[in-house]
């Protein structure tokens, strides 16, 4: 007879194998970044960004897919193209950090200055569009006290990384946890802007709103936040246009009905409306890959 035994790994060696895993993988990472610092490689990443979409075949389909989906009059090859070569643009921009970002133009930061004048912090809006990491470099760089929310990596040294290089120039990192909701209601407290992303499907408090007309699930804590503690809100992205940079902020308006439920479901398909306009704007620079509509509204 068969032995239909099945070899089990030592917990020891299997924990071994990860640690060394983890280990390449973060020292590759870091002398990746390290290379891109030093060296003129932008065009070599644009190249890279090219053929892109010939590597990551489950990330170009599934972007074809929805871009079909939604905005059926683009060319969805030459779109994904352009969005791989976007990304591979940001990552050069970003490896350059350490010596320059963008400047914010007098009309956002008079908008800032009329919100924090009025000393209840800002709850700050956008979506995974343009170099959003820049968005938020540019903002604390020029002098206003910022935070954002993070997920911490499974390596505890990338999670180290990333924040020393998120913060070098003032950004406040606010990584998930246990006490995540009363960290972020400090941020306020203390007169400074609370960001956060809303375009993606996560595990996190949220409802389904109405995004390229298709009910996509869309975190609600920004919103609620916001109408319960009555900071201003305010809608902000990145667009790049050739080698420069556009960054918009704006003051969002709304009217309470008094229904907390229904004002905060309203106003998260407020926001995610107006988002879904900038991405029609520049639809390259929008994470297509993402499975938007992973969650299905039961309704």
């Amino acid at each position: 007879m068969k032995d239909s035994r099945i070899e089990v790994m030592p917990p020891s060696r299997r924990q071994w194998r990860q640690r060394l895993k983890n280990s390449l993988l973060y020292y590759l990472m870091r002398s990746g970044w390290s290379a891109a610092e030093r060296l003129p490689i932008r065009g070599v990443l644009r190249l890279v960004g090219c053929v892109a979409p010939y590597i990551f075949r489950g990330d170009t389909r599934r972007a074809e897919a929805q871009i079909h989906a939604t905005m059926p009059h683009l060319d969805g090859p030459k779109t994904i193209r352009r969005m791989f070569v976007h990304f591979a643009e940001s990552i050069w921009e970003l490896s350059r950090l350490h010596r320059a970002v963008p400047q914010l133009a007098a009309d956002a930061r008079r908008v800032l200055d009329e919100v924090l004048a009025e000393g209840r912090g800002g709850v700050m809006i956008s979506g995974h569009i343009g170099n959003w990491e820049i968005l938020g470099q540019a903002i604390a760089s020029a002098g206003y006290p910022i935070a954002t929310i993070a997920k911490p990596f499974y390596d505890p040294r990338i999670t180290a990384w990333l924040h020393k290089w998120r913060s070098q120039r003032g950004l406040e990192i606010v990584w998930r946890g246990d006490n995540t909701g009363k960290a972020i209601l400090r941020v306020l407290r203390r007169n400074r802007l609370m960001a956060f992303l809303i375009d993606q499907d996560t595990k996190t408090a949220g409802d389904y709103v109405p995004f390229f007309g298709r009910p996509a699930f869309t975190p609600t804590i920004p919103a609620a936040l916001a109408l319960r503690t009555g900071a201003p809100i305010l809608f902000c992205w990145h667009h790049r246009r050739a080698k420069r940079h556009k960054i918009t902020i704006e003051r969002i308006h709304y009217v309470r009905t008094g229904n907390m439920e229904g004002d905060v479901l309203a106003l998260t398909a407020i926001l995610t409306g107006r988002l879904e306009s900038i991405i029609r704007a520049a639809p390259e620079q929008w994470v297509w890959m993402h499975r938007r509509w992973k969650q299905k509204s039961v309704e």
